[in-house]
C-alpha cells in the first residue's frame, strides 16, 4: 500500500480514493505528498497548469462524496 493510500485508510477516505483515476491519485500525490506545483505536474504531464488544477479539483470533490 502506498503513503496516500495509507493516510486516506487512517482517514476513512478510502471509498473516495477508489473512486478516484490513476491520473488523479497520481497529481493528488504529486500535489500534496511530493510537494510539486501544478506547473511541475503539468510539464511531467506535458498538459497546461489549468488542466492540472481541474484534475485535482476534481479528484478532491470525489474524495470529499
Amino acid at each position: 500500500m502506498n503513503r496516500l493510500e495509507n493516510i486516506l485508510i487512517n482517514i476513512e477516505l478510502e471509498k473516495g480514493y477508489e473512486r478516484l483515476t490513476k491520473r488523479e491519485r497520481n497529481i493528488i500525490t504529486l500535489y500534496y505528498l511530493e510537494g510539486y506545483i501544478d506547473k511541475e505536474i503539468a510539464l511531467h504531464y506535458g498538459v497546461t497548469r489549468e488542466n492540472i488544477y481541474k484534475i485535482r479539483k476534481s479528484g478532491l470533490n470525489k474524495l470529499k462524496k
